[in-house]
Formats: structure tokens, C-alpha cells, sequence
């Protein structure tokens, strides 16, 4: 007779999602390093590109019923049905959960208490042991919920906007729930320790690149030379189109340089919400010659742009909110590359890059240092191929897919091994919900 595999779970907001390849990444690298996953997602995908190593995807999808971002009467059927199939098995413990939700301090979502309530169905009915979630918000949020109900331990992964964002009471709440905790950056992993009032372990987990898929053109790194005087300097930058990234800062030192003679040209790409601001600066900038919106790229494709590119340049920043990112993937990939990089002294990004040895770093909201920092690069082909040598043995020898994926993949067979903790369950219930059942 076959043993029975063990299954982790992998519980997502949104799966696929074009944004977050790196995540993609790490599941098919789990894959190929012999664990069997089941991918929960809590919303469907809207893109409508994917990336084509989604092909290699051996784990099931299972999309839990949703009332966001849009109401559909099937799922919601679905989940109502769920929810008295709960109170006729249990009702008491539905009921100590629905407590548990209503005591929480932080904004009350009922969809998430359905989505946790259904999800914690499935995690019974597919005999998951093992919660893997990533983001500290929402999914995490989910998973505590269904933990309420069944009992299943889960871990968290825990990113930038996730981490910074979320109320400490209600993130220290999740932390203490959790088996561990990982964070792409010391930056984070420091920040969420100084929340945490519970003996969670916190791990520093940087994010990997697949190396055989970030190589150097034939006839070696695109800045070894002096560009020819009549081909412009190509200027790259790959993200979101959000206010931490920065981008309205690159388009005014887009603008210094333009006004200082700079033979250049610049790629965005990306997409979001500030899509609309940023073509009416170009305009306003006068920049329509010198500055391309690219749009949504494969990461087939935005590789080409790195191939193409001079500079790699990201000015991130920190939002009046707290937003920010951790290490920006697309920063290890530009370097991966050889691509000379530019960015700001923010969050972990320090973690990767050190200013004049491997890559150049300035103060965040500074387009007087990025032009400055730009116009050094121009001007100097020597420099550039000496920080893009840097900046690619610097991801070479400390973010390879494989061996920070190994780590990962340990810290859950561990959790799998370990006995799971007793779920927190509230122990009485309040007078009202106690009638309630009655």
C-alpha cells in the first residue's frame, strides 16, 4: 500500500498574479525540490498575461468563494451553505470563531470570516497539515480565521506593504499565531520582532532569482563599452506604478537631464494606479521623446529590456503612510544581469546594494543626487561596468533561487515534524452569542 503524501498549502490573495513572479518562482522551485503543494487563492486573477513558466506548474489551484471584488450569487451560495454545514457540526466553535472575529480591533471584513470558514473546509476535506501563507494581511488574516475552526498550523511570509501597513496589535495577533515567520529583508525581520510580544520565530528569508534565466547576452555585459555617441543611453526602470517606487522623481531627473544636453532614453515599465499621472508629467516635462510607458511585460520580456538596458534605476521611496518596499526584486534581477543600478538608502535595499562598490545609492525624494547619480554613469562606461560586475557577483553569490528556496523548503518539513501548537480558541463565549445557540 502507498503511503500518502504529505501536501502543504500555499495560500495566496491572488494567484497568478503578473506582479508577483517571484512568488511563482518559489512554488515551482519547492516543486523541483521534491515538496507537493495545493495553492489556495483567495481572489481570481485579472491579468490577462501569464507568465509562461506557469506551465510548470504541477500543484492544484483551489479558488475559495469570494463576496470581493465582486458579488456573484454561486459564491456566495457557496459560502452560506458552508456556514450552516459548520453550525449544524459545530456550532459552538462557529459561534467562538464568529466571537473571535468580532472582538478583533482591527477594520472587520466579513468576507474574510466566510473565506476562513470555507478555507478551513478545504484544508480538512484535502487533509492539508501544513498552511504556508504569504502576506501578513489579508491571507494571514484568512488563515487565523480557519485555524479558529480546525486547528491547522500555518506560517507566514511577510513582504513591505503587508508588514508596514497593518495595525502592530493585529500583526503581532498573527505572529503569535503562526508557526514562524519569514521576511524578505533584516530591515523587516527586525521591525516585526520589535511588534512581537510572542516567542514566534522570525526568520530572515531573502527572495532568490533562477540564475540560468538571467544571463549575459553573446559577446558579454551590455555596458562594456562607451556607447556610440549616436545612440542615446538607455535608462530602465520595471515596477508598479505606485508612489513607492518613486517614479515621479525619475521623470523630473529625466527632465535635468534633457535640459543638460544628456543624450538618453528612458523605458518604464509597468502598470497601476498612477498610470494617468505619470503620462500627464511626461507631457508637462516635455519628456514624450525621451520617456516610453512600455506597459505590462512577461518576465520573458522585461528580461529583453534588461539585456537592452545601460542603467537600472528604482527611486524608491517611503510613503507619508509607511508603504515601502523591502529589496525590489527587479533590483537583483537588473544586477543579475550586469546592469548598473541606482537606487535609494531605504528599507533593505541597503542589504543589497552598497553605494560606489556594487551599485549607486542616493536619499529618497532627491532628484538633485539622482540626476547627479545618473549623469556620473553617462558619463563614466568604465564605472558602469565595474558596479554591473559587482552587482552580479553580489546576487550570485547570496540570492540563487535554489539555496534561499532550500531554506524555505526546511523551515516546513520542520514545522511538519514539529508538534503543531494547541490553536488559540477563545475558551467561553459571550452571553449574547451563548444565547444565540440556545
Amino acid at each position: 500500500m502507498t503511503a500518502q503524501k504529505t501536501v502543504i498549502g500555499y495560500l495566496l490573495k491572488t494567484f497568478p498574479k503578473l506582479s508577483e513572479t517571484f512568488i511563482l518562482n518559489e512554488i515551482l522551485e519547492l516543486e523541483r525540490q521534491g515538496l507537493n503543494l495545493h495553492i489556495f487563492s483567495l481572489r481570481r486573477p485579472v491579468d490577462r498575461r501569464q507568465h509562461p513558466a506557469l506551465s510548470q506548474l504541477q500543484a492544484p489551484v483551489t479558488y475559495i468563494p469570494s463576496l470581493l471584488p465582486e458579488w456573484h450569487h454561486d459564491e456566495e451560495t457557496q459560502l452560506i451553505k458552508n456556514q450552516v454545514a459548520w453550525g449544524q457540526r459545530d456550532p459552538n466553535q462557529l459561534m467562538a470563531a464568529l466571537q473571535f472575529y468580532g472582538d478583533r480591533p482591527e477594520t472587520r471584513r466579513f468576507n474574510e470570516f466566510l473565506q476562513g470558514c470555507y478555507l478551513a473546509t478545504e484544508l480538512e476535506r484535502l487533509g492539508i497539515e501544513h498552511l504556508h501563507v504569504h502576506f501578513a494581511n489579508i491571507p494571514a488574516a484568512t488563515a487565523e480565521m480557519a485555524q479558529r475552526l480546525n486547528g491547522v498550523p500555518f506560517s507566514i511570509t511577510a513582504h513591505a506593504k503587508d508588514i508596514y501597513l497593518t495595525e502592530p496589535v493585529a500583526l503581532d495577533r498573527r505572529l503569535r499565531s503562526a508557526e514562524f515567520v519569514l521576511t524578505c529583508t533584516d530591515y523587516n525581520r527586525r521591525y516585526l520582532a520589535s511588534v512581537s510580544t510572542s516567542d514566534t520565530p522570525i526568520h530572515l528569508s531573502y527572495h532568490g532569482i533562477d540564475l540560468s534565466r538571467f544571463t549575459r547576452p553573446p559577446g558579454g555585459s551590455p555596458v562594456a563599452a562607451a556607447a556610440p555617441a549616436a545612440r542615446p543611453l538607455q535608462l530602465l526602470s520595471v515596477g508598479r506604478f505606485c508612489e513607492k517606487k518613486g517614479f515621479a522623481y525619475l521623470l523630473e531627473a529625466c527632465q535635468q537631464l534633457r535640459v543638460a544636453g544628456v543624450n538618453f532614453h528612458c523605458n518604464l515599465v509597468g502598470y497601476g494606479p498612477l498610470q494617468a499621472a505619470l503620462e500627464a508629467q511626461i507631457q508637462a516635462l516635455e519628456l514624450a521623446e525621451r520617456v516610453t510607458l512600455v506597459g505590462q511585460l512577461t518576465q520573458n520580456q522585461v528580461i529583453e529590456q534588461y539585456r537592452q538596458a545601460d542603467v537600472f534605476v528604482l527611486p524608491c521611496l517611503v510613503t507619508d503612510d509607511g508603504d515601502r518596499d523591502g529589496i525590489p526584486n527587479v533590483l537583483l534581477e537588473a544586477m543579475a544581469l550586469g546592469v548598473p543600478v541606482v537606487s535609494t538608502a531605504i528599507s533593505g535595499i541597503t542589504e543589497l546594494v552598497q553605494s560606489g562598490q556594487n551599485g549607486l545609492l542616493i536619499p529618497e525624494k532627491d532628484v538633485a543626487a539622482l540626476t547627479l547619480a545618473l549623469r556620473q554613469l553617462t558619463q563614466d562606461a568604465a564605472l558602469r561596468e565595474r558596479l554591473g560586475q559587482a552587482g552580479s557577483r553580489t546576487v550570485h553569490q547570496n540570492f540563487t533561487l535554489g539555496h534561499n528556496v532550500g531554506q524555505v523548503k526546511d523551515w516546513l518539513l520542520h514545522a511538519l515534524r514539529s508538534p503543531a501548537r494547541e490553536p488559540l480558541r477563545p475558551t467561553t463565549l459571550s452571553p449574547t452569542l451563548e444565547a444565540a445557540i440556545r
